[in-house]
């Protein structure tokens, strides 16, 4: 009896060992591990595909303003058509609307009399047309009875500035008139801002008819906020973003200049305007809003990162720095200025170390499925 019972203890110590250790590989560590912790901070990834590291070195930055715009057009740019005499206007073609192409040269409008009692174009050309044909024959009159001196040289001066009065009025109808009436053309090529008048209004003489947008510049208008008004002045070029596109655009890719920047607050506004000039670009969109950066003073040694690697987790940026063992830690850093591509860091990395350039949340994916559950001891 005392035998078989020496042997049950002996099995039971053998045994102990065993169970402890399968109890380990269900819950996935060891008594004195923190997997909760490790988890959240650090993970390995080994397809590189997924991506790029870089190794942190100072450099040149320039110091940057981020703020809001807008695209507007160059005053210049913006021609406004009118009516050159009075009458009912007829839109050439249906698809006359904002947005639509122009070429120069292009007709947009015509202004006819038709049966109009007063104001009527074609009438008053044919008037002018029949004074001129008088006022012509009148001078060859004269100049032949001048040469024999039977009139005077003022009977004379009057009819020749009678004759060139009528030419100078029928060559100014003339040049913009047609079989229906008055024709009005696109001044350059572009596309149609706004029209202002609809089929059969009556016009008059001056009345604007369209404005067109010449495509040559655009206008940056950045607005700025009063306490920065002492940099501006530092302020050289912009680069800017819009919502409709991931592009970041360069004043200084676009043969654009700063022109200049207010003084005080516009009459609507708590912000100083600062404006640039630069080529047409057909991606960009008049009247639409922007995040714009300011570029200014430039730094020369800098730490700076791809704005592709900061994360944000509760209002705090992150970025994933990569160890010599090939973990990725996440940690947290402090950021400055920004051009819209690189982001200036001021506390939190060191020169020379590697952070994840590109794919950080492709890691941050993996880092959440790798997080191991707390163990349940009640199943």
């Amino acid at each position: 009896m005392k035998n078989l019972i020496y042997i049950i203890l002996l099995i039971s110590v053998a045994t102990s060992p065993q169970c402890s250790s399968h109890s380990e590989k269900e819950d996935g560590h060891s008594s004195d591990e923190h997997p909760e912790s490790s988890a959240s901070e650090m993970v390995t990834l080994h397809d590189s595909s997924d991506y790029t590291i870089l190794t942190l070195r100072k450099q040149p930055f320039s110091l940057t303003i981020r703020t809001g715009g807008r695209i507007l057009v160059d005053s210049k740019d913006l021609s406004i058509i009118t009516a050159k005499s009075s009458g009912l206007v007829k839109l050439k073609d249906d698809y006359l609307f904002p947005g639509v192409k122009i070429s120069s040269g292009q007709t947009l409008f015509t202004v006819t009399g038709e049966q109009l009692a007063e104001d009527n174009t074609e009438l008053n050309f044919r008037q002018i047309k029949a004074d001129l044909n008088m006022a012509s024959a009148n001078f060859e009159r004269a100049k032949k009875l001048i040469a024999d001196r039977i009139i005077t040289e003022e009977h004379f001066l009057s009819v020749k500035n009678e004759y060139e009065k009528s030419l100078n009025e029928y060559e100014n109808l003339n040049a913009t008139s047609g079989k229906n009436g008055n024709i009005v053309t696109a001044t350059g090529n572009g596309y149609i801002k706004e029209i202002y008048v609809t089929e059969g209004q009556k016009v008059t003489s001056g009345q604007p008819l369209a404005s067109i947008v010449i495509e040559h510049c655009h206008i940056l208008k950045a607005d700025v906020s009063p306490e920065n008004l002492d940099v501006l002045n530092l302020v050289e070029s912009a680069n800017f973003t819009v919502g409709y596109s991931d592009k970041v655009y360069k004043t200084s890719e676009m043969n654009g200049r700063k022109i200049s920047h207010g003084k005080s607050t516009g009459e609507n506004s708590f912000y100083i305007p600062v404006y640039f000039r630069m080529d047409y670009d057909p991606e960009l969109i008049e009247g639409t809003f922007t995040e714009v950066f300011l570029i200014g003073k430039k730094l020369n040694d800098a730490l700076v990162i791809p704005n592709e690697a900061l994360m944000e987790e509760f209002g705090k940026l992150y970025v994933f720095v990569a160890d010599d063992d090939g973990d990725f830690i996440k940690r947290y850093i402090k950021a400055g200025y920004s051009d819209g591509e690189k982001t200036m860091i001021v506390s939190g990395l060191s020169e020379n170390e590697k952070i994840v350039a590109t794919g950080a949340y492709r890691i941050k994916l993996t880092q959440m499925a790798t997080t191991a559950p707390a163990h349940d001891h009640n199943n």
